[in-house]
Parts: structure tokens; C-alpha cells; sequence
């Protein structure tokens, strides 16, 4: 009978630990759509109240409807990280505009695996861009396209940056970026 018992308790300790192998690995690959909404990675360990040493550069403060921007997730430090999740958000705080994919040359090796799109709800498509694998990263250059009807607000790009499962900053935000009128 203590056999029996033994063989069980081992039984469910492998399932629950294989179980929770699975879901470290998912998150690896990117993060899941549970996030979208408050950017909080589920690793099971609280965010950084420190200043984060990741800031997200972009290449102009204003843009009009249909405009793509170019973004830069980095660190002030040379630190790396290795995951990212990145979000456009409107003065409703819900996701806007759409990210795009990388075309396939030999110019974006550098960048190429690192960042994969996801599209969350309330939103458009591939409104969200975030890692695509664990592996350590130096920085991502990312592109931002506004709607195409989109004038006259402001909007603030949100971010979370996970240096490792226990380490990471939730709910960045970028400086302001102005709308302004299509001519």
C-alpha cells in the first residue's frame, strides 16, 4: 500500500511541475492575450517599482492618419532583456493602429525572430507586437502605423519589459505623440 501511494504522490508531482513547465514556456514564445489589457506579465513575481533601465525611443512626436512611425525599444544601460509586449493606446485607453511585420532581407537579420505581432481585443489587427523567444536582446526597432482616419488626439504607446521571469517593468509609456490633420 505504501508503494501505491509513493508511485501516486510522484505521479502528481511530475504532472503538476510538467504543468507548470508548460506554461513557463508559453510565455517564452511571447506574451498570451490575457495580457493585453493591463501589460502585467504573469511570472508569478511583483513588478519593479525601480526606474526602469529600458526606455522606448520613437522617431517623431506627431503623425497624421496612415503614417507609420519607427520605434525603439532599448536599454539605457546595454542591459538585455528578453521579452517585450508594446501597445499603441488611444485616449480611451484601448489598443490602436497596427503594427507591421518585418519583410524578409538580409538588412533585418539583426531584428528577424526576435518580436512577433498578436492582435488583442478591442482593437485591430496585429495592434500589438511582443517577443517571439527568450533568447536575450539588445534592442528592437519596431513600425507603427496610425489609422488612417485617425486626427485631432494624442496617444501614448504602453510597454512592459521582462529582463528575466523574475525582473520586469509593467505599464511604461512613451512620450506623448500628437495627431495632427491629413492636408
Amino acid at each position: 500500500m505504501m508503494m501505491v501511494n509513493a508511485k501516486l504522490a510522484l505521479l502528481l508531482v511530475s504532472v503538476a511541475a510538467f504543468g507548470y513547465l508548460q506554461t513557463a514556456l508559453a510565455y517564452s514564445e511571447g506574451a498570451p492575450l490575457e495580457v493585453c489589457t493591463d501589460l502585467m506579465p504573469q511570472h508569478g513575481a511583483p513588478a519593479q517599482t525601480k526606474e526602469s533601465p529600458y526606455t522606448l525611443t520613437l522617431n517623431r512626436k506627431s503623425v497624421k492618419g496612415g503614417e507609420s512611425m519607427t520605434l525603439t525599444l532599448a536599454s539605457k544601460d546595454f542591459s538585455k532583456f528578453k521579452g517585450f509586449i508594446i501597445q499603441a493606446r488611444d485616449s480611451n485607453d484601448k489598443p490602436i493602429g497596427s503594427f507591421t511585420s518585418l519583410p524578409a532581407s538580409k538588412n533585418n537579420a539583426e531584428f528577424k525572430g526576435k518580436w512577433k505581432l498578436i492582435s488583442c481585443p478591442d482593437g485591430p489587427t496585429n495592434n500589438t507586437a511582443t517577443h517571439a523567444n527568450a533568447v536575450e536582446k539588445s534592442r528592437v526597432v519596431l513600425t507603427w502605423n496610425a489609422p488612417k482616419n485617425l486626427e485631432g488626439q494624442s496617444l501614448k504607446l504602453k510597454y512592459t519589459v521582462p529582463k528575466n521571469g523574475g525582473e520586469y517593468w509593467v505599464g511604461k509609456e512613451s512620450e506623448s505623440v500628437s495627431v495632427t490633420k491629413k492636408n
